[in-house]
């Protein structure tokens, strides 16, 4: 009688057991084809040519000056009218808390993608959310895993959070090896809507147009057949360094060959930021992906734009 009521008890726990295993696959299944469906409608939203951008000459707190949201209208009105369709941006304080709604009425049709920088800013995380009307998807934090500026725990939460308040797909960007390996590669695959990874083949030691891209094709592919998942590049590119006379042309030829690869991407970004390595004691590279020089001069990579 004891060991019957024993053998059906444990028969009981077993079932119990694979009920709930079950129960947790079809959960963890059901919430990665929502994340892909979400994914989906990104793609469809994506229209290139694509800008990252960050107002020229916006060192931290210049988003508070009086001349601010002149000089941010007056940069979209230009990179649209140079043919850009889609942009991200990459913080939501002060004037750069209205840059998707000023897109869309300076006519972005594309994708809009808002970036929430300090992703604990009760400033950033507000203003995001009342532009919800005018964005295709939010982009929570930038590379803050690799440099440490908050933990995972810290950003699924508020990721989960930002999909509650705005009811629009969400993302972060890290460095594309982070999505191929090391500790946080499963992470950014279960737990971003669509992956947006930032693909630097310069940090890579690529500066020959050719390898560069190659360098790319490689790790997106990869990346797409390892996940099942559609990628587009939150940032690609060539720095120009004065050093370098010969940069200007390798960026123009690196922006053109991935072009013809049909591979979604960002041109990152619009205007050279000097302050990045002058303030921040970042490598100088830093200062000098744009397609415009800091005085806003273009440069030769402008042409793969407008051809």
């Amino acid at each position: 009688m004891g060991n019957s009521h024993t053998i059906q008890s444990n028969v009981t726990s077993r079932w119990w057991a694979i009920g709930l295993g079950i129960l947790l696959c079809l959960f963890s299944s059901s919430r990665e084809v929502v994340a892909s469906s979400k994914g989906e409608d990104i793609l469809h939203a994506f229209r290139p040519p694509a800008i990252a951008y960050q107002p020229r000459g916006f060192f931290p707190g210049a988003e508070f000056s009086p001349s601010a949201s002149r000089q941010i209208r007056q940069e979209i009105q230009q990179l649209h009218a140079l043919g850009f369709q889609s942009l991200v941006t990459y913080g939501a304080r002060g004037a750069m808390g209205t840059i998707p709604q000023i897109a869309r009425a300076e006519g972005f049709a594309g994708m809009v993608i808002m970036g929430i920088w300090d992703i604990h800013s009760k400033e950033e995380w507000e203003n995001a959310v009342a532009q919800r009307d005018y964005v295709d998807g939010y982009c929570l934090g930038n590379e803050g895993l690799l440099f440490l500026r908050y933990t995972v725990k810290e950003l699924e939460k508020k990721m989960a959070e930002l999909r509650r308040d705005t009811g629009k797909p969400v993302t972060t960007g890290e460095p594309i090896d982070s999505y191929l390996e090391g500790p946080y590669r499963e992470w950014l695959w279960k737990h971003s809507d669509w992956l947006f990874p930032n693909t630097h083949p310069f940090w890579g030691g690529k500066t020959q147009f050719q390898e560069a891209v190659h360098w790319v094709l490689a790790r997106v592919d990869y990346l797409e057949g390892t996940t099942g998942r559609h990628v587009i590049l939150k940032e690609t590119g060539l720095p120009t360094l004065a050093s370098n006379p010969e940069s200007e042309e390798m960026q123009r030829a690196f922006f053109t060959e991935l072009q013809s690869t049909g591979v979604p991407f960002v041109y990152f970004e619009a205007f050279d930021q000097p302050w990045k390595y002058e303030l921040e004691n970042q490598p100088e590279a830093e200062g000098h992906w744009g397609l415009y020089d800091a005085q806003g001069r273009p440069k030769l990579a402008i042409e793969s734009v407008t051809r």
